[in-house]
Parts: structure tokens; C-alpha cells; sequence
């Protein structure tokens, strides 16, 4: 951050992006990482970790409905539910809508983000407070080693694969995930821009075809992420991502008039993609 401006360097630091700040809320350094806080023109409250863009006040709502709605409705029983990261509480409060979910755990290694995005982030951090919410701050690749067959949905929340993250997008990580899966359980996660591909994005599906039987990608626009296209992957055992639940969509119908973003008919329609992402993350 210089002057009154916040920029990130993306792509090789060859692409920027920047947001112009009004002030400066908060600024720690925690045992993992460098955590900020600003107030900007653009977007609102910002969350940033290292540097990087996480949360806006603008647009947190796309990336957290999209990871918890899609494979919500795909599942045919979900009960138990993961979220590795997401320290922001944004995931957890869209899983708490759903009531037939019994437990809900969040593993984030730096409690400092959750508190802090409690001061700054209520909306987000809401459902934190819900009965069948636990907060475990843990290792998450220690985590995932020890639970077998016990989620019906994990959502991978992780910041890009670089430092202590990079791990996540290993096909070894990816092996560990779809062990503490149900028999017919899902793997969410965000995979990067794909016209700025610093981070080889072919390879991480490669990685999570390695794992899982099914595996998809969509896009959804996220305005403060470098490039704002930006694509998640749906990994699954059994269920393609567009075999929606009936049994669900009664309920569904009713909620998703609350929501920003998400709907089913978006839902349906999000995962016809482009050539172009085909080609990107190696789809024949």
C-alpha cells in the first residue's frame, strides 16, 4: 500500500490492480500472516492478507454463495460439513441457511482473521454463532488426515497456492479431502484466473482429476480478485455438478430470493463454459 491507494501485483508482477483507500482501519502482523483492514471508495471494507485482496463489503456475497449453494444442492444428504480456511465466516453463513445441516466445522490456522473479520465483517461472521458451528484452530492439512468418510461437503476457502497454501492444491491434499468424504461426497474450491495463469492452473485439475471421478469448473466474477474472472472447481464421487437435489428445491425456491447471487437457474447454466476455460484447465 502506497500513498492513498492500495495496489496488488499479479501475474509475475506484470498486471496490477488497485483500490483508492478512504482510511486506514486496522493493520496487525499475526503468528502466519500480515493482516489489513481498509476503508475504500470502490468497494467498501476491504480484508487483506500479505497484501492480497479477500474480502470486500462490494462483492463477498458471489464467491460465498457459489462455493456453499452448488454443491448444497448437488448432495442428496448432507449432514456434515467441512470448510478449510474461510476465516471471514462468509462460507459458514451461507451453509447455516440450510437446516437439515447438523454440523458445520470451520479449521482456519489463524484465529486472528476470524476475530478480526468479526470486528469489521459482522454480516460475514453471523452464522459463526449458530449451535452446530464449530471453530477449530488447527492446521488444516493435519485436519484432513485424520477425518475419514466423516463430510458430506468440503469447501476448500484458500488464499493463492503460494507460502503455507500451496499445499492445498496438491494431489496429495486432494487424496486426503476425498478420504474424509461420504461416499457421495463434494469438494469445492476456487482456482485462480485464468487469462493471468501464474499459478498453473491445468495442473491443479490435473491434480484433482487424479482424486476424484468427477470433476468440474465455472466462472463467476469477482471484482476485487486480479482480473475479476475468476473460476472454482466442483470435485465429486458421484453426483455431476448440475444433478441437482429435487428434494431440495422446494426449499431452495423459498431461500434463494434472499440471495445476492446465487439461483438454480444460474446454477444449471454456470457450468457450460467457454473453449477457452476448457482449454485452460485441460477439459477435452
Amino acid at each position: 500500500m502506497s500513498g492513498n491507494w492500495m495496489v496488488e501485483e499479479f501475474f509475475h508482477k506484470t498486471f496490477s490492480m488497485g483500490f483508492k483507500i478512504k482510511e486506514y482501519l486496522h493493520s496487525e502482523q499475526s503468528k502466519f500472516q500480515k493482516i489489513d483492514v481498509v476503508e475504500t471508495d470502490s468497494v467498501g471494507k476491504l480484508l487483506l492478507l500479505d497484501g492480497k485482496t479477500m474480502v470486500s463489503d462490494k462483492d463477498e456475497f458471489v464467491y460465498h454463495e457459489v462455493v456453499s449453494h452448488i454443491p448444497y444442492m448437488v448432495s442428496r444428504n448432507c449432514k456434515k460439513v467441512l470448510i478449510i480456511g474461510g476465516g471471514d465466516g462468509g462460507v459458514v453463513r451461507e451453509f447455516v441457511k440450510h437446516p437439515d445441516i447438523e454440523r458445520i466445522d470451520l479449521v482456519e490456522i489463524d484465529e486472528r482473521v476470524i476475530e478480526v473479520s468479526k470486528i469489521y465483517f459482522p454480516d460475514c461472521t453471523s452464522g459463526l454463532s449458530d449451535k452446530r458451528v464449530r471453530v477449530l484452530p488447527e492446521d488444516g492439512f493435519a485436519f484432513i488426515k485424520r477425518a475419514k468418510a466423516e463430510y458430506d461437503i468440503i469447501v476448500v476457502d484458500s488464499t493463492d497456492p503460494v507460502d503455507f497454501a500451496s499445499g492445498l492444491f496438491t494431489d496429495e491434499f486432494y487424496a486426503d479431502v476425498y478420504n474424509a468424504l461420504t461416499e457421495d461426497g463434494i469438494m469445492m474450491n476456487q482456482t485462480e484466473n485464468p487469462f493471468l495463469d501464474e499459478f498453473g492452473i491445468k495442473n491443479i485439475y490435473n491434480n484433482m482429476r487424479k482424486v476424484f471421478p468427477i470433476v468440474s469448473s465455472f466462472n463467476a466474477p469477482m471484482l476485487i480478485y486480479p482480473g475479476v474472472y475468476w473460476t472454482f472447481g466442483f470435485s465429486s464421487k458421484k453426483y455431476r455438478a448440475t444433478d441437482l437435489n429435487p428434494a431440495k428445491m422446494g426449499h431452495m425456491h423459498s431461500l434463494q430470493r434472499s440471495l445476492k447471487w446465487y439461483n438454480m437457474d444460474w446454477h444449471k447454466g454456470t457450468f457450460a463454459i467457454s473453449n477457452f476455460h476448457k482449454q485452460m484447465i485441460g477439459q477435452e
